[in-house]
């Protein structure tokens, strides 16, 4: 496993456990490193694992075995029939979430398209071509980390130390719904030209068309949620 230095260390670290349980070296019924151990391997701290392990839990991958450890489970991820159940129990935390985005995400995208240089511009853009790649391959985990890191490069962009410091909080409680919902071919349908829409004012530097698209944007994410809980 290799030591974690960028942003984004949850999504870093998941990505780094996932590989790690894949490897042909690693077998089902294997105890997997503790806490501590994956800490000193991958140099970040103990609530960066215990999401990652969370997920990995909740995915299949790895079980808790009471006074003995955790183990590897499987080596495929839940099936996307269960994706129903996992909505429909995180949805008040996922609603709340959305509350908040609601009213932080317009503003960034107003502040960012004020300040955006053209550097950072194809930073957007460079992250959308990515996106489109992966969207053809229906590639969920690529799709979760672009996507994260779109709306995280806005933030970035503001130069507002306290908004970017919240959207990593929103960040972190977001990860397993990136997750989730780039698994249901809707929802990967819908952010494609819901991104593409906002690099545009960005591009005319129209900062109340991007704060409106932001706005439908973040409204059709609360609806895909909905459409998640029924049709996963």
């Amino acid at each position: 496993m290799e030591i974690i230095t960028k942003k984004s260390a949850s999504q870093l670290v998941l990505e780094n456990l996932c590989s790690y349980i894949l490897d042909d070296a690693v077998k089902i019924g294997d105890r997997f490193p503790s806490e501590k151990d994956l800490c000193a391997m991958l140099g970040v701290g103990r609530g960066t694992v215990r999401e990652a392990v969370k997920i990995l839990i909740s995915q299949g991958f790895l079980e808790i075995k009471p006074g003995l450890g955790t183990f590897i489970k499987g080596k495929t991820p839940i099936q996307t029939d269960s994706l129903s159940d996992w909505f429909a129990t995180n949805e008040v935390e996922l609603q709340d979430l959305i509350v908040i985005r609601s009213a932080l995400e317009p503003l960034a995208t107003k502040l960012a398209i004020e300040k955006c240089n053209d550097n950072q511009l194809n930073m957007l853009k460079k992250n959308q071509t990515e996106a489109m790649k992966s969207a053809e391959h229906l590639d969920a985990a690529a799709l979760a980390q672009y996507d994260e890191e779109f709306h995280r490069i806005i933030f970035h962009i503001t130069g507002n130390a306290l908004l970017i410091e919240i959207n990593d909080i929103i960040t972190r409680h977001l990860l397993q719904f990136r997750q989730h919902t780039f698994k249901i071919k809707s929802n990967i349908d819908n952010f494609i030209p819901a991104h593409d829409a906002i690099i545009k004012a960005f591009e005319t530097h129209d900062t109340a068309l991007g704060e409106k698209r932001m706005k439908q944007h973040i409204k059709k994410v609360a609806k895909d949620l909905e459409n998640s809980k029924f049709n996963s």
